[in-house]
């Protein structure tokens, strides 16, 4: 009996001495990096502060954490796509927001995916899902910023203002619908622009992406309804280091993406049609199946055209760029552009259309890419304009494509993670100054520094 519990003190003695050299050593390395004197007291009060930070960082009953919202009805893998993709990009971006005193919310709307809910429910930490607008109330109740990606879901905006008016609603313009109606041929899939309009009357800003989305914004004079601002999409490159093997001498053409009007994605065919190129094709990727007009195409060109059906499949996407000497982003209207963005990343050598979000992107390095006019109203026009720039990529060497492709690939810079947060972190200072919340954002451009809003 004697020997059990001596040897029970003797556990108990040696985990206290344990706890106690890591408060020690965990303290005296925070104290040092801020060069303070140690002593016991500081090293115990050090300690249990961090421990509190831990413990808080992610909880929702946390009063001083700065609660962003980020909401959204298209959310991998219930939804891809372009808006999806932006949602992944911006949680990866504030990964480590806690660090700037926020905490990034995602928040599904649920009402047309009730029945893939738990495709998402356990996927995204701390996701909150509206299943029900009687949902709102609870969703919404401890958000002070709600960075909205909704297209058109209007009920679902005005109640959230009406039942959280102190809200800031920054509306993300991922797209105008009323220019993808006109660049569409009218589609009744885009007629709906005037429910757009009225979410953007229903926020108090209006992020666009890119300086063109802006000018778009004011020309159909959306300024009456809510300010807008500009930030670009942040884009994560996938290849910093990976070395390439890609063969410059090919010549094949590609071009990737939706398959709808604006995009134009017939132009690289219909160009090396006309250059009489038989022994250059082009594979188109992202067609959806029983497409009548690109199947009456595939009919017409033949072996020369290689199409590739819509698919989430990483191999077949790979296929494609193993085929291609060069990629053709056309169109007459984009936003943005991260199909643009993909193609610098893997060092191919870009057909890129002169306009908007593109011709922003690669900036003051359009020397390393083979531009074309876009003419918007004459789609000839266009097959002309493009297919001077195809005949610039042909008569170019294989060593200067790789030289070109490399020189382009910097433009990524200027839209990476660190650089892109900093514009979030400034509006929702503003946001917050607005709304008249005193919570804090820490200043990322100062370490051991705040701002008080």
């Amino acid at each position: 009996m004697f020997r059990y519990d001596y040897l029970s003190q003797l556990i108990i003695m040696l985990l206290m001495y344990l706890v106690s050299r890591s408060i020690y050593f965990y303290s005296f390395l925070n104290l040092k990096k801020m060069n303070k004197k140690l002593n016991i007291l500081d090293l115990l009060k050090e300690y249990f502060k961090s421990s509190d930070n831990i413990n808080t960082t992610n909880n929702d009953n946390n009063s001083t954490v700065v609660k962003i919202g980020l909401l959204t009805n298209e959310i991998p893998p219930v939804v891809h796509g372009g808006v999806a993709t932006w949602i992944l990009n911006f949680l990866d971006m504030f990964k480590d927001s806690h660090k700037d005193n926020i905490q990034i919310i995602p928040i599904f709307l649920a009402y047309e995916e009730k029945h893939r809910v738990h495709l998402v429910a356990g996927k995204y930490l701390g996701i909150r899902i509206i299943n029900e607008p009687s949902d709102i109330k609870k969703v919404f109740s401890d958000i002070d910023i709600c960075v909205n990606n909704l297209w058109v879901a209007l009920d679902s905006i005005k109640q959230i203002k009406k039942q959280f008016p102190n809200i800031q609603m920054l509306t993300v313009c991922h797209s105008l619908i009323q220019m993808e109606h006109l660049t569409n041929l009218g589609s009744q899939y885009t007629s709906n622009f005037e429910d757009q309009e009225s979410t953007f009357a229903n926020s108090d800003k209006v992020i666009c992406i890119s300086k063109a989305e802006k000018e778009f914004y004011k020309s159909f004079g959306y300024e009456k309804l809510a300010d807008s601002c500009l930030i670009y999409n942040s884009y994560v490159p996938k290849f910093d280091k990976v070395k390439t093997t890609r063969d410059y001498s090919k010549n094949n053409l590609g071009s990737i993406g939706r398959h709808v009007p604006r995009k134009r994605m017939e132009l690289p065919i219909y160009a090396i049609f006309k250059m009489n190129k038989k022994d250059v094709k082009v594979f188109n990727m992202g067609i959806k199946p029983n497409n009548k007009y690109w199947d009456k195409l595939k009919k017409f060109f033949g072996d020369q055209l290689v199409i590739i059906n819509f698919s989430f499949d990483k191999k077949e996407k790979q296929r494609f760029f193993d085929n291609i000497g060069a990629n053709c982003c056309t169109g007459i209207y984009e936003p943005f552009g991260y199909t643009t963005m993909d193609a610098l990343d893997r060092r191919i050598p870009l057909i890129l259309q002169d306009i908007d979000g593109p011709k922003e992107i690669i900036g003051n390095l359009r020397d390393y890419v083979y531009l074309y006019d876009v003419d918007r109203e004459n789609w000839k026009k266009d097959v002309n304009n493009i297919t001077k720039a195809i005949e610039k990529f042909l008569k170019t060497d294989s060593e200067k494509r790789k030289e070109n492709a490399e020189k382009a690939r910097k433009a990524l810079d200027r839209f990476r993670p660190e650089v892109i947060k900093k514009d979030w972190i400034e509006i929702f200072k503003k946001s917050l100054l607005e709304s008249k919340n005193k919570k804090k954002i820490y200043n990322v451009s100062s370490k051991n520094k705040d701002i008080e809003i």
